[in-house]
């Protein structure tokens, strides 16, 4: 389950990492993206990543329950 944002800033940060996985999903298949591979797509920390979600998965659900 991704995690709530409390400010506009962590909300920000969590809307960057959802767009960060649909560009690489451009590019690269869902199965072969990784956590690491968002992180350094995004130069950030895993530490930060996980501080939005628990994995890759949840990213994926976060951005669908923007969308709608």
């Amino acid at each position: 389950m991704y995690k709530l944002c409390k400010t506009a800033r962590s909300a920000k940060r969590q809307r960057e990492i959802e767009q960060a996985l649909i560009k690489l999903m451009a590019s690269t298949p869902y199965s072969d993206i990784s956590v690491t591979a968002l992180c350094e797509y995004l130069s950030m920390p895993r530490k930060t990543f996980y501080r939005y979600f628990d994995g890759k998965e949840d990213v994926l659900d976060a951005f669908m329950d923007h969308l709608l």
